[in-house]
């Protein structure tokens, strides 16, 4: 289940049917494997053993321009790189009911194509340079797995590591005849006693 939907596209980005406030300059995912780290008996270092993949990150770089360095628009604006900042900041530490950060499903061809469906927005990082009115701000969001696919990946990924199939389905061991028969009547079939 989701709180919205997050659309990044055409040098822009939707929150639901709001735009946010700012000019997408870059779109960066990253995906990881993770790692298990342990340390062997008499060898230095550590051994690390794949164990499936993290959660992937998405940021996005956005250009806040002051708008009075800006086209004139209708109706007027005059919000500062600074106001538009706060509002960035206002709208993505919203939280759901439970208090908890919300989940947005995501439509962008980049991200979809990396196999991500749904994110949660993980912080807000801003910078500003010497030019006067321009500030850059990086939007962090992280892959939101429910918990069930992530149960899911975790019961594959720990039998991929053991080199077992997750639908491989154990045989019972096949009864021997002989084995099973009850002693006291196996010597009636044979004619003795």
């Amino acid at each position: 289940m989701s709180d919205g939907t997050l659309t990044i596209e055409h040098g822009e980005v939707r929150l639901n049917n709001r735009i946010v406030p700012g000019i997408l300059k870059s779109l960066d995912v990253r995906g990881s494997v993770r790692f298990d780290k342990a340390e062997k008996d008499s060898q230095s270092g550590k051994v690390k053993t794949p164990l499936g993949w993290e959660d992937a990150d998405v940021s996005l770089v956005m250009q806040l321009v002051s708008d009075n360095h800006l086209k004139p628009t209708k109706p007027p604006s005059t919000l500062s790189c600074y106001e538009k900042l706060a509002e960035l900041n206002g709208i993505f530490r919203d939280t759901d009911k439970s208090k908890d950060p919300k989940v947005y499903e995501v439509v962008n061809a980049h991200i979809t194509a990396r196999g991500i469906e749904r994110v949660v927005f993980s912080g807000l990082n801003s910078s500003e340079t010497n030019e006067n009115d321009i500030m850059l701000a990086t939007l962090s969001f992280v892959e939101h797995l429910p918990v069930i696919i992530r149960k899911e990946n975790q019961v594959a990924s720990s039998d991929k590591a053991l080199g077992e199939s997750p639908d491989k389905q154990q045989k019972e061991p096949e009864k021997d005849s002989e084995i099973m028969k009850d002693p006291f009547t196996s010597g009636l079939e044979l004619g003795i006693g």
